[in-house]
């Protein structure tokens, strides 16, 4: 199964920003023990590389591990090197999208406007993230498939347990999670386990739910 199934398989992508290594790690254990298994590591957090370093190297092939936030070549090889499976961007970068097609990495840019969404889509991503969707709402997701329902759209930004549904049901192969699943800079505690395997299980439950 390529990357790509495996995150539209897995219907969620877990994005972590703006902890450390050793709090990260002990975010993604949790995470992967409740069967959360395709998680983003944004780039912008502290020691950004290194975590995604020790996290490939701890958790091996039981995730599937992007690095987000890649706004230049450099940090694309460099992630690239490092092992991660996929590349996530908040922006559209043409460059990175023929490095990412040269190297058969999944690379996931950011789009907002139908034009930018249909560029990207014909220079060859595969996957488009639309940022910031928490602003446009499901609705947009519909009326951008409508005219174009061959785009694989993966809205990212306001994503919570109540409207993912919605996303999906508008026509979105996957979402992005941020907040709703790991609440930022917060002191990672047993109290921060304890939400973000709640928040794992409203998402599942929702997504259950939905297949019903």
């Amino acid at each position: 199964m390529t990357i790509l199934n495996k995150v539209i398989e897995h219907k969620m992508i877990g994005i972590l920003r703006g902890y450390g290594t050793e709090d990260t790690i002990k975010i993604v254990d949790t995470l992967n023990r409740n069967d959360f298994k395709v998680i983003e590591v944004a780039l912008n957090s502290p020691n950004a590389k290194a975590t995604l370093k020790t996290l490939k190297e701890t958790f091996g092939e039981e995730l599937v591990l992007g690095a987000g936030t890649v706004l230049t070549l450099e940090d694309a090889q460099v992630c690239l090197d490092i092992g991660t499976d996929f590349l996530l961007s908040p922006v559209y970068n043409e460059e990175i999208l023929k490095f990412s097609v040269e190297h058969n990495i999944l690379y996931i840019p950011g789009c907002y406007t139908p034009t930018e969404i249909y560029n990207a889509h014909t220079s060859g991503a595969k996957l488009i993230k639309v940022f910031p969707a928490g602003q446009l709402k499901s609705i947009y997701i519909k009326d951008v498939l409508a005219p174009m329902n061959d785009l694989s759209l993966l809205p990212t930004g306001g994503v919570t347990a109540d409207n993912i549904n919605a996303f999906l049901d508008a026509g979105a192969k996957a979402v992005g999670v941020n907040s709703a699943l790991v609440p930022s800079k917060r002191e990672v505690d047993k109290s921060l386990m304890e939400e973000i395997t709640k928040n794992v299980q409203k998402f599942k439950e929702a997504l259950d739910k939905n297949e019903d």
